[in-house]
């Protein structure tokens, strides 16, 4: 019988979850995108009251709807490079202001098609992601048709954009170059306790570089929103015409930083599931 005072070493290492399980690794975004996105005009107080603490709303408020397909993603981090398929996603991100300097955009909701693909940006920065039952992003004879399809099969936009020649550099305005989101993480000892509700509620920015590959097209465009209480996108209806612009493009995505502790923003729409 071996002695207690010294370890049995049968040449098995013990095994645990590791502190960073593989596809919630820190890390860097390169990838090349097929891109639309759609200029709404909305209402300044709409825009005022979806903003979190450490944002102000922009001097012409604006909803940036975009729609994309994710070609040969590459996430870059300390082990080495992951691809990942070719998926759609989409997502809202609105103007906005912080400090004085140049324009920026929250995002206020980000959906992906079928498996759970660049996970990245919702453990990293807080991004709020919602899975997706179906997205299109179809180009025929000079127009383009976009839909998305939330997860419940309720229809959460659906619209066309007329695609003809612009002077536009790239398929994302330059406002996406600073992207903001509020990570916040709850308490595990829950709401109820002396601590705070919030172990992590920071307002985080996020760098983007985006270089057009390809001519940029756009033109008008109309939509519809979904007028679902899960996500309650009609908020954002028109004032003005939409507009849109659409291109292939390559996206590049950094690591963040952190600017402020925060509030927790007011939840923008209330789960469902059935």
């Amino acid at each position: 019988m071996p002695s207690p005072e010294r370890p049995v070493h049968t040449g098995v290492r013990a095994a645990a979850m590791p502190v960073f399980a593989p596809l919630f690794q820190p890390g860097t975004e390169e990838v090349t995108v097929r891109w639309l996105t759609v200029h709404v005009p909305v209402a300044a107080e709409v825009s005022d009251a979806v903003l979190p603490q450490g944002l102000t709303s922009a001097a012409e408020p604006t909803v940036g709807l975009w729609i994309a397909e994710f070609i040969g993603a590459e996430f870059h981090s300390v082990s080495g490079v992951e691809r990942r398929p070719s998926y759609l996603q989409g997502g809202l991100s609105l103007r906005c202001r912080r400090d004085g300097g140049a324009d920026g955009a929250y995002a206020l909701l980000t959906y992906v098609a079928g498996l759970n693909h660049g996970i990245l940006g919702r453990e990293l920065f807080g991004l709020p992601k919602k899975q997706l039952r179906s997205v299109t992003l179809d180009e025929e004879a000079g127009r383009l048709r976009f839909a998305m399809t939330s997860a419940l099969g309720e229809p959460l936009v659906a619209g066309e954009a007329e695609l003809g020649p612009t002077a536009h550099a790239a398929p994302a305005p330059d406002w996406f170059r600073r992207h903001f989101t509020v990570k916040a993480i709850p308490s595990a000892e829950g709401p109820g306790t002396d601590g705070p509700a919030f172990d992590v509620c920071k307002l985080v920015e996020i760098p983007w570089r985006m270089t057009d590959a390809a001519p940029v097209r756009g033109g008008a465009a109309s939509l519809v929103w979904g007028g679902g209480s899960s996500d309650p996108l009609h908020l954002f209806a028109p004032t003005q015409p939409p507009s849109a612009r659409y291109g292939t493009a390559r996206l590049g995505i950094d690591y963040g930083k952190y600017l402020a502790d925060v509030e927790p923003p007011h939840a923008f729409g209330r789960p469902s599931w059935g």
